[in-house]
């Protein structure tokens, strides 16, 4: 038996990111959960913003931003970033502050996992948020997080979020190899349970 809840963004998990962008001279950021990949090649990633969020005003502006993938034990501060606007705290010294390729693009030195995106397209649907896509022209990964070249989900050490009950989380335990775990698996016949 299944209750009917309802329309909702009922996604778990959603990934915690910091959204860098430059206002005029100085880095901003702001903590979102509305991410998402939308290609691998080229690689594109979509992030949502309140339209009242200072950070969409500098993407419209300088058309670039970053994804900054903080760890566990940034929450407090990363938290912080979410609850106070850069127009009127100034969040860049929260954190270290290192620019990309681009040299106008901010991204979080502490943040493990930095995604520096050039901006393709913005789309409004009419609600309170703005939709950017933007390539991912750099990805940057500190060494103690990677493994065999590529980053590591468990020294990342990555925070969800649940929005409906506004709570963060940590990822759990690993479950196996994708591509690798139904290849045995045999569907129940029809009228078996």
């Amino acid at each position: 038996m299944k209750d009917r809840i309802g329309p909702g963004i009922y996604l778990y998990p959603m990934p915690v990111v910091v959204i860098g962008t430059m206002n005029e001279e100085r880095p901003n950021y702001t903590t979102i959960a509305l991410c998402g990949v939308v290609e691998v090649q080229p690689p594109m990633i979509q992030i949502s913003l309140a339209k009242s969020r200072l950070s969409c005003k500098n993407i419209e502006d300088t058309g670039y931003f970053s994804v900054n993938v903080p760890s566990l034990d940034m929450l407090r501060g990363v938290d912080y970033m979410g609850i106070h606007s850069g127009k009127t705290t100034d969040k860049s010294e929260l954190f270290r502050t290192f620019l990309g390729e681009k040299g106008n693009v901010p991204m979080i030195e502490e943040a493990p996992l930095n995604m520096e995106c050039e901006l393709v397209s913005k789309f409004e649907f009419g609600g309170a948020h703005i939709a950017f896509v933007g390539e991912v022209v750099q990805t940057y990964c500190s060494e103690s997080c990677l493994v065999d070249g590529l980053p590591n989900i468990k020294k990342i050490s990555p925070v969800t979020f649940s929005v409906y009950d506004n709570s963060y989380w940590s990822i759990g335990m690993h479950l196996g190899k994708a591509w690798n775990i139904g290849i045995k698996y045999t569907p129940p016949k029809e009228g078996t349970d």
